[in-house]
């Protein structure tokens, strides 16, 4: 066993020992597994919600991820080869369809049955997109074909697996259209196209990830933390993660440098780094997956709350996320479910098209995978949540029109609103799409509706500049603030945007939108920084904030390593101390 997973292990260890009353509450050891549909029966939840048995052993085995087609069809990756990694190609993706009024369903298709090591999986733009360490791999599909007898296409290399409970996991189309993903601290990668030399390949550890299904572009879009698994969005697209065995809640941030567990920042320079938004703490243990629920069936209290596995303790975990200057805070709400099989190891929840929730569940003796000798790969659930007696639907959204999903922007589900945008993104621009999304974004009275419009505006390539000048100085500031990180996509934003910017940075009333101009300005061209700089720095209601002051360094240490007296410049007229401390620090290091 390497150094890092015994100091895993030995925190855990030494956390779990450390929470007697959290203790109490735990599952009383067992020895043997329980029946499914026992297990499921025993789960406490709040009133009026219950769990039905999708499948489970022996029809699925160690589900370590799935994701959702467009007709609500669950693609399952097993991996049977944990926790040693690489091994045998018998590890397989299957589809699971035909719900019955109880959950269970009716079909099973093996869509391809020769992985090795999986631990991700999504569904989109043409294809089947299924991390497998060292590689990110594509599986094509024809006419919409449920079998695959051919070899996947290696779109990226270079994932580690040193700890093979840490690698690229869990995987999201985020509301920008890019494949997101996250990795874990004990696991060093160096991503890119196969065969590309080092200088075209992106070091990560510890990460929030994403990849580009058009562009063919990799990006690091936030590093630090420790083995996060999952990140999802809420209603105004602010993004959040779980880390294990650190605290155990992050905001995800573009640009961010987070606490880690271990190791260094790329970036010697950082200084410092952003801290847990939580306003309390766990015992330091493993958690897995993220959901902000957004399914709109569930009662109002639970939307926009964020929702995740605490694998020691056997408990779905429920937070409220609320405003906190540029950012948010994450406040304990609940534990939504809690389950007295000990055995239960829940990973990801995720709402489907009838606003349910379905959870994988890796069903385990013990908690964690260092523990090799006790894990047995012959168990594998997955579970629904219902609330009120709610029936599955029918629904494949491939066969709606652009019309229909345009207007599927505006359902009270998310399911909807993403599988649609994503649909749209695929058949391309179209001129009355955009001109339908644009009306939508200028009229609609709700910020969360104009923020789905200008997502697929993005989508549909219909996010002119005269459009994207519109939206920046729209008097909601979500829209302003996602504009910016729209127009700053390929780090080229014109000059009449990055005059805008200059403006924004120093008179605009908001933090969020300070917020993603500090994230921004570190994909735009140092040379060109420097206004934004100016303008961020000159407020000093921002030092205090929990982001701004480290966001904006971020931003200007590039430019204050490259221009010495501009570097002074900037110092003189900087209001926020702590940038003023690190600005002067880097211009000693020179």
């Amino acid at each position: 066993m390497n150094k890092s997973l015994l100091l895993f292990l030995a925190t855990a260890s030494s956390a779990l020992a450390a929470s007697p009353l959290e203790d109490r509450d735990r599952p009383v050891a067992q020895t043997q597994a329980l029946p499914a549909a026992e297990a499921a029966r025993q789960m406490k939840l709040p009133a009026g919600f219950s769990v039905q048995v999708v499948a489970a052993e022996p029809e699925v085995v160690q589900p370590v991820a799935y994701a959702m087609d467009d007709r609500g069809r669950l693609w399952v990756v097993e991996n049977t080869n944990s926790p040693s990694g690489p091994g045998e190609p018998k590890d397989r993706i299957l589809i699971f369809e035909d719900f019955d009024a109880a959950g269970k369903a009716r079909k099973r298709t093996v869509f391809y049955d020769k992985l090795t090591f999986a631990t991700g999986i999504a569904v989109g733009h043409g294809g089947v997109w299924v991390g497998a360490p060292p590689n990110l791999l594509f599986f094509p599909r024809k006419d919409d074909a449920d079998t695959f007898t051919g070899q996947p296409e290696k779109v990226l290399d270079g994932w580690g697996n040193e700890d093979t409970h840490e690698t690229l996991n869990d995987f999201t189309w985020g509301p920008d259209g890019w494949l997101y993903g996250t990795q874990g601290i004990f696991t060093n990668s160096n991503v890119g196209k196969p065969g590309a030399p080092d200088s075209e390949r992106v070091k990560l550890n510890g990460s929030v990830w994403r990849w580009h299904p058009v562009k063919k572009k990799f990006e690091l879009y936030a590093e630090g933390a420790s083995n996060q698994w999952g990140v999802d969005w809420d209603d105004r697209g602010q993004a959040f993660f779980e880390a294990c065995v650190i605290p155990h809640m992050w905001q995800c941030i573009q640009g961010a440098r987070y606490t880690r567990q271990a190791g260094q920042h790329w970036n010697k320079f950082t200084y410092e780094d952003i801290k847990t938004i939580a306003n309390f703490e766990y015992e330091k243990r493993a958690y897995c997956g993220a959901m902000i629920y957004l399914g709109g069936q569930w009662p109002k209290e639970f939307r926009d709350a964020f929702f995740f596995n605490d694998i020691h303790m056997n408990k779905l975990r429920c937070e409220q996320l609320t405003r906190d200057g540029s950012g948010m805070r994450a406040e304990k709400k609940m534990d939504f479910m809690v389950s007295p099989d000990a055995w239960y190891r829940g990973l990801s929840p995720q709402y489907g098209p009838d606003g349910s929730v379905f959870v994988n569940d890796w069903y385990d003796k013990v908690p964690c995978h260092q523990q090799r000798e006790f894990t047995d790969r012959t168990n594998g659930r997955i579970y629904k949540i219902v609330y009120d007696g709610v029936k599955p639907v029918s629904v494949d959204l491939q066969k709606a029109s652009d019309a229909e999903l345009v207007q599927m922007q505006l359902n009270e589900n998310d399911w909807y609103v993403r599988h649609a945008r994503r649909i749209l993104a695929e058949r391309g621009p179209k001129p009355e799409v955009n001109a339908a999304l644009a009306k939508m974004l200028r009229e609609n009275p709700d910020e969360t509706r104009k923020l789905r419009a200008l997502w697929a505006l993005h989508g549909t390539q219909g996010l002119t500049e005269t459009l994207a000048l519109e939206t920046l100085k729209s008097p909601m500031e979500y829209v302003r603030a996602w504009t910016i990180q729209l127009v700053c996509e390929d780090g080229a934003p014109s000059a009449a945007e990055l005059a805008e910017f200059a403006t924004m940075a120093r008179d605009d009333a908001s933090p969020v939108v300070r917020l993603y101009l500090a994230s921004a300005a570190q994909r735009i061209a140092v040379a060109q920084r420097w206004p934004i700089l100016t303008g961020l720095a000159s407020h000093a209601e921002d030092a205090k904030d929990h982001n701004l002051p480290l966001m904006l360094w971020y931003a200007a240490e590039p430019a204050v390593g490259a221009d010495i007296a501009k570097a002074a410049e900037l110092l003189a007229g900087c209001k926020i101390p702590k940038v003023q401390e690190f600005i002067t620090r880097r211009m000693a290091a020179q």
